[in-house]
């Protein structure tokens, strides 16, 4: 995220969201279990739901935005998580951006491009965008480099092979 912020001149902040390892369960957290390997499907991959993620995230940088002034916020969903996330839905996301624009001073307005598209269509899109893959991460494991099992790293690698772009992503 650095390298990325560095490049557009953005100021990178790091919010620490500690509290969610303490309260939350998920396998994604430090208090969940073993994050589960293979193809993204409900039954594996219901473990990683992180209670109300987007939302809380959302509401944090919503009143980063209001305090720095700022008016848009970009949340970078897809349409691959809708079944397994429920805050990632589109009426989940209809509903955040509507509250978080009435509730902020400055009517910070959130924007969701890849919320109706797949992982591949991001793909294809991004190479058109001529976009740097390989500084991009995706893997739920958090290792240095892709694990390549998990539902993420799975998806990921079907989106490039599915797009016919070459993933330039290193896996373990």
């Amino acid at each position: 995220m650095q390298i990325i912020c560095e490049k557009l001149g953005i100021k990178n902040t790091c919010i620490d969201l500690d509290f969610m390892n303490k309260y939350f369960k998920s396998d994604l957290l430090k208090s969940g279990g073993e994050i589960p390997e293979g193809a993204y499907n409900a039954d594996n991959m219901e473990s990683t739901v992180v209670p109300f993620r987007n939302g809380i995230m959302l509401a944090i940088a919503a009143g980063l935005a209001e305090s720095r002034c700022l008016d848009v916020l970009v949340l970078g969903n897809h349409s691959g998580d809708h079944t397994i996330y429920p805050d990632c839905r589109p009426k989940f996301i209809a509903g955040i951006e509507d509250a978080i624009f009435h509730g902020t001073s400055n009517n910070v307005k959130v924007i969701s491009p890849f919320c109706d598209i797949t992982k591949t269509d991001i793909v294809k899109l991004g190479k058109k965008l001529g976009v740097d893959f390989s500084l991009t991460y995706s893997c739920y494991k958090g290792g240095e480099k892709h694990c390549g099992k998990c539902g993420t790293c799975q998806e990921r690698i079907e989106a490039f092979h599915d797009a016919r772009v070459k993933d330039p992503t290193i896996y373990e």
